[in-house]
């Protein structure tokens, strides 16, 4: 029986070249794996190995929460009085690497006077970036791709033909934050990574994705009504609800989430 890829969807034949995927990214785990007393393991999933190595935005997960962070601190980012820019304090990006200030489309100005960051002309060529945006959207796309693989790897035990997610993101002081009274009692996966999940009366999947200085509140819908859909914007209709759709999750990548209200 042939396996498939929860990325794509399609069957892993013979011919392909396949790899497992962590179901919970490496990136957010710094303990020993795979099994520890008190702590949850995700384990893995199969792939195709070009959908797993083409989904970049993991590498860039933990970059993307220090990026977000910085651009919420007066001293990391000033605002021109006259320009509709954003100028960045470099001292609080002294651990990104050349490939990552490409990810996230920075422009470097240091070798440049005041006058030819001000003239029009300076950016013709360059590419636009929202910075926060960018960062945000990177964010969501790991966190997305790994609640969608603990569902498929606990509780549908299928690939869906097609995924729609709501995802409401915070940042801020997480520590806190426990949902086991509404969700049950949950191990974490690491220290300060937590995932509840839990259906609904729809059929419909939410879940809570605790990590570092992160939460986002998903919903998952597979049902033919939108009832839970629509009570969850209504319910935080004073948030940024974005929506992802598409039958392939490599769809992530680079993807625009779109605000519904």
């Amino acid at each position: 029986m042939a396996k498939i890829c929860y990325i794509c969807g399609k069957d892993i034949i013979e011919a392909h070249v396949n790899s497992d995927d962590h179901v919970v990214p490496q990136q957010l785990i710094s303990r020993t794996q795979p099994k520890a007393k008190g702590f949850d393991y995700g384990g893995f999933l199969p792939t195709h190995e070009t959908c797993n190595n083409r989904f970049g935005p993991e590498i860039y997960y933990l970059k993307a929460i220090k990026l977000l962070t910085a651009l919420y601190s007066e001293n990391c980012v000033f605002k021109h009085k006259d320009k509709p820019i954003l100028i960045l304090n470099s001292d609080c990006f002294k651990e990104f690497n050349q490939r990552d200030l490409k990810f996230f489309k920075f422009i470097g100005i240091s070798e440049n006077s005041v006058e030819d960051i001000l003239q029009s002309s300076f950016y013709t060529e360059k590419q636009k970036t929202n910075p926060k945006r960018d960062a945000l959207f990177t964010i969501l796309a790991v966190l997305t791709k790994s609640v969608a693989a603990l569902l498929v790897a606990r509780y549908l035990h299928k690939v869906p033909s097609r995924w729609k997610v709501l995802a409401i993101p915070y940042t801020g002081t997480t520590e806190a934050v426990d949902f086991d009274e509404f969700f049950g009692n949950t191990k974490p996966f690491d220290v300060g990574v937590k995932v509840w999940i839990k259906q609904t009366n729809t059929n419909d999947w939410f879940a809570a994705y605790k990590t570092q200085s992160i939460l986002v509140y998903f919903l998952f819908k597979f049902s033919e009504t939108d009832l839970f859909w629509n009570g969850i914007i209504e319910r935080f209709q004073d948030a940024d609800c974005l929506c992802f759709e598409d039958s392939n999750l490599s769809a992530l990548i680079d993807y625009k989430w779109k605000k519904v209200n």
